[in-house]
């Protein structure tokens, strides 16, 4: 996601900026032309060691740039959205596999009314910044505040691209605060569609006939960065001077190259030329092979952690329109293919060679972290038992049942064999290309099943998912929290009878749909606990909800759990940077450069000083990420206290790190955020300052008749 970048003097605790404003149309949008702030901020520190480090350089295995048009809901606009999360940021940010919530614009929320209604305070203080060339072709700096409008404006156009399932009405309450009042009550909806959607500058997305067709020339976002300059091929970022996390980021400059394969990717690893990745598996092939072998000290990558923790949750799905017979359609076939699939070594096939790259899925369908959070020991206990390797065990409850192998394929009781199937993928998806062949070679292998693989390209493998057009898939689905684990494997197309309950739509399956891939009818029991688990911020209720949930699950097996894909999947050096999530110091799962949220790890990452230590690299990771959350939670003033950066400082003696481990230490946190967080306080102001207040006031004054024809 992103060149000469304005030095910071770090003495300088205090930003004042006196800001003439006008405010020009030029093609339908406001043009501000210069800005008008008194700012109370830390400014990023300096690091002159690291003046001739390579620039901070990300790398995807992904496609081009969209430089022509950088509206966010345009078509195609999130096909490579990793530079979004450098501009743009939304009211909270979400933990990808925990669902623990980050206040980012919002300083804190409550609900009320039952529910119905989340009432959102704002930070204040914060502005949209962009310094650069205009669709005009002007030179301009922007800084527009933030305020209610932009939520109520993004919002706006949000639903009217995507819909409002339900039924939400957003409404300010003066500048700072907002409320979303929902017809039909939906927690998760609230957390994690509303909270996390990125908030825009109502200046550019406040008047849009037609959202999807906008063209936004210039992305304009409260972000850590700025939009300085971008081909297709690559993009540049500079620091944003008038962000509002005091002190931070710590680069000055970001470059995205969004490589067009991972073999390109991992080049620019090997080289140096990039040092932040995430760019997919390409089978069995190790990192060692890729890319860390140029530079094993401090070249890194994860496949999931080491211990087996982690992965995205992905499945074996049955489409049960077309396997709808016997014994596809009987619990005990299902738990034999899966007790009869080897785990380990469908990893090693598939998650760079590693072990636990690819975790072992149990049927709760949940990844561990986020199993241990919520679902009983007894039921993960119960769970855990598909996916033991029992190749003699399978046999013996195919056999129990009159199945047998004749000439090498499983065959029903009359001998005749049973129809093969087919699984579809797409091969340019290395992973779970390379999975859906290593399960359909053991399951031909180990029960004589006769299960073909066949590459499709990608537009019309998800075609084929949502319109039931496929046999079986082995394919990913959502995170954050059970609920939406669930939602998109599992709850199909519902409908609402006169006494209020909510039904499957069996007439819908037959059409195309969007969650539950394998049509599979769950039991009135799984929905209704599901629509409580939308309807509760209960903590132990929803314990309570999701235990009963997987436990359904795991007597029915819609789904054969086999592998998750691996997650977090990331390439990273430590020569010259430092402050990753990693073995050595987990602390958040948002570690990929195309999940949302990646600021949380970004603005922890600094340039390395010499001397720095392993053991002094892994206590700077810890402190920064505590002096972060502390500062958006409201405990602390500051994201960026003098503790801090004295650990970024050279040492005298130059100790060489050794090797990423794979211990791990993982931050555990709570899954309700706080809803009554203070605002942060603000450091004094000297009498210097004062005087140049008093300055500022003047002109101020002056130009208050211009400054009025703005839009706040």
């Amino acid at each position: 996601m992103k060149k000469m970048k304005k030095q910071f003097n770090m003495s300088s605790q205090i930003k004042i900026i006196a800001l003439v404003v006008t405010a020009l149309t030029i093609g339908g949008g406001l043009l501000p032309m210069s800005l008008g702030l008194v700012a109370n901020a830390q400014s990023p520190p300096t690091f002159s060691y690291a003046s001739s480090y390579p620039v901070f350089t990300v790398t995807t295995g992904s496609g081009l740039l969209p430089t022509s048009n950088w509206n966010v809901f345009g078509a195609g606009a999130h096909g490579d959205n990793n530079w979004e999360d450098w501009i743009y940021q939304p009211l909270a940010d979400a933990d990808f596999m925990t669902g623990q919530l980050y206040p980012i614009l919002a300083k804190n929320w409550t609900f009320a009314d039952n529910n119905h209604e989340m009432i959102v305070n704002l930070r204040r203080g914060i502005v949209f910044y962009y310094n650069g060339t205009w669709s005009n072709g002007s030179n301009v700096v922007i800084t527009w505040p933030f305020t209610s409008k932009d939520v109520l404006a993004t919002f706006k156009d949000y639903f009217a691209v995507y819909g409002n399932p339900y039924n939400v009405t957003v409404t300010a309450n003066g500048p700072y605060q907002v409320i979303f009042y929902s017809g039909t009550v939906n927690i998760p909806y609230d957390y994690y569609t509303i909270l996390t959607t990125y908030i825009l500058p109502w200046e550019q997305y406040g008047n849009l006939s037609s959202p999807t067709t906008a063209v936004i020339s210039v992305p304009v976002g409260t972000g850590p960065y700025y939009l300085y300059k971008a081909t297709p091929t690559q993009a540049y970022f500079l620091r944003n001077p008038d962000f509002w996390i005091p002190g931070r980021p710590f680069i000055p400059e970001i470059s995205f190259i969004p490589a067009t394969s991972n073999a390109y990717s991992y080049g620019l690893l090997a080289k140096g030329q990039a040092q932040w990745g995430g760019t997919g598996s390409t089978g069995s092939t190790p990192f060692s092979k890729l890319f860390t072998y140029a530079n094993p000290t401090y070249y890194g990558g994860m496949a999931s952690i080491g211990n087996g923790s982690g992965g995205q949750p992905s499945f074996l799905w049955i489409n049960y329109e077309k396997l709808n017979y016997w014994p596809w359609n009987e619990t005990w076939f299902r738990y034999a293919l899966s007790i009869a699939l080897n785990r380990t070594a469908i990893s090693v096939g598939s998650q760079f060679g590693i072990t636990t790259g690819a975790p072992p899925t149990s049927a709760t369908f949940l990844p561990s972290p986020m199993e241990q959070e919520w679902i009983n020991s007894s039921v993960i206990q119960e769970a855990s038992t598909v996916d033991q390797y029992n190749v003699s065990g399978a046999l013996s409850i195919l056999e129990s049942h009159g199945l047998k192998i004749v000439n090498g394929q499983l065959s029903f009781p009359n001998g005749t064999p049973l129809p093969a199937v087919t699984m579809i993928n797409y091969e340019g998806f290395s992973d779970t290309f390379a999975t859906s062949v290593l399960i359909a070679n053991e399951l031909k292998q180990n029960l004589g099943l006769q299960v073909s693989v066949i590459s499709v390209p990608p537009s019309e493998m998800f075609t084929d998912e949502d319109a039931g057009q496929y046999d079986l898939i082995y394919w990913l689905t959502n995170a954050y929290s059970p609920y939406f684990v669930y939602d998109s494997a599992f709850i199909p197309p519902l409908e609402q009878l006169p006494n209020g309950t909510f039904v499957t739509n069996v007439t819908a399956l037959n059409g195309t749909i969007y969650t539950d891939p394998g049509r599979w009818v769950p039991p009135q029991q799984f929905i209704n606990l599901w629509i409580e688990a939308g309807e509760t911020t209960n903590v132990t209720q929803l314990r309570q909800i999701y235990s009963a949930m997987a436990a359904i699950l795991t007597k029915d097996l819609p789904a054969i759990p086999v592998v998750f894909d691996a997650y977090p999947r990331y390439e990273y050096e430590t020569q010259y940077y430092v402050g990753f999530s990693t073995p050595l110091y987990f602390y958040t799962w948002n570690v990929e450069p195309w999940i949302e949220g990646n600021e949380l790890m970004l603005l922890n990452i600094a340039p390395r000083p010499p001397g720095m230590t392993q053991s002094q690299m892994v206590a700077y990771t810890k402190a920064a990420w505590n002096d972060l959350t502390s500062f958006l939670y409201g405990t602390s003033n500051t994201a960026t206290p003098q503790s801090l950066l004295n650990m970024l400082q050279p040492t005298t003696t130059t100790t060489t790190p050794p090797p990423p481990t794979t211990n791990t230490t993982t931050n555990h946190t709570t899954t309700t955020p706080p809803t009554t967080t203070p605002p942060p306080s603000h450091p004094g102001i000297s009498a210097a300052e004062i005087a140049a207040i008093v300055v500022v006031v003047i002109v101020v004054v002056a130009v208050v008749a211009v400054v009025a024809l703005r839009r706040r």
